[in-house]
């Protein structure tokens, strides 16, 4: 199966097609231009070194989550765009999932953590059985110090940009360790994409959007 995975979700933008396991063709980018502007160049470069062309793509696959709410929406549509012109199936891959499958870890839990700005992380905690992520806590975006109280006093394995970040709160407890690791997600999504942790191509924003707490601002919560 032929697989064109994608991840807008930060600044390290990334792009891969995939066949199986192997990862026929990658592109990596670290900068503050606009997915809007790198992701389709990057499409297009790739698709230039293949021998065969985007209508030839299986599934496409884009992150869905968390992470930067305009780059995502980037991704999203543009695999949901692809797979609608080409009559192909589409996925998403949530980035927490990602971050913890590409630890390789399999003997401890595993959190990762992405900084979601505003002195906030995203963070989730994992455990690896077989060929899928098993859920131990759910996705939540809180002040560091307060996922830091809610996590296991137990052998950790943490992960991310969030955990690179705080990363002196993280060495100062037992049995607490990060694993390094670059952040580039693309080929990794692409992995995950054939195993059960593969989802609907819907965003999983955790935090509520700008918008929605502005309405909340006025209206209150419950109205």
């Amino acid at each position: 199966m032929r697989i064109l995975a994608v991840d807008t979700s930060s600044e390290r933008g990334s792009a891969c097609v995939a066949a199986g396991h192997e990862i026929l063709g990658e592109i990596r980018l670290a900068s503050s231009m606009q997915h809007t502007e790198r992701l389709f160049r990057a499409v297009e470069f790739l698709f230039q070194h293949l021998p065969f062309q985007l209508a030839d793509i299986d599934l496409f696959v884009a992150a869905r989550g968390p992470g930067s709410f305009t780059g995502l929406r980037v991704g999203l549509a543009a695999m949901e765009g692809f797979a609608a012109a080409h009559g192909k199936p589409c996925a998403g891959v949530t980035t927490l999932e990602a971050l913890a499958w590409k630890t390789g870890v399999e003997d401890a839990l595993i959190a990762p953590a992405i900084d979601a700005r505003r002195g906030e992380v995203y963070g989730a905690v994992y455990r690896r059985a077989g060929k899928s992520l098993i859920e131990e806590q759910s996705p939540v975006v809180l002040k560091p110090v307060e996922w830091f109280a809610s996590l296991p006093r137990q052998p950790l394995v943490f992960c991310g940009d969030g955990a690179n970040r705080y990363r002196s709160e993280i060495m100062a407890e037992a049995g607490w360790n990060i694993h390094p690791m670059d952040l580039y997600l693309a080929s990794t999504i692409a992995e995950l994409a054939s195993t059960p942790n593969r989802w609907p191509l819907q965003p999983l924003y955790v935090r509520k959007t700008d918008a929605e707490l502005a309405r909340e601002s006025i209206v209150g919560p419950n109205s």
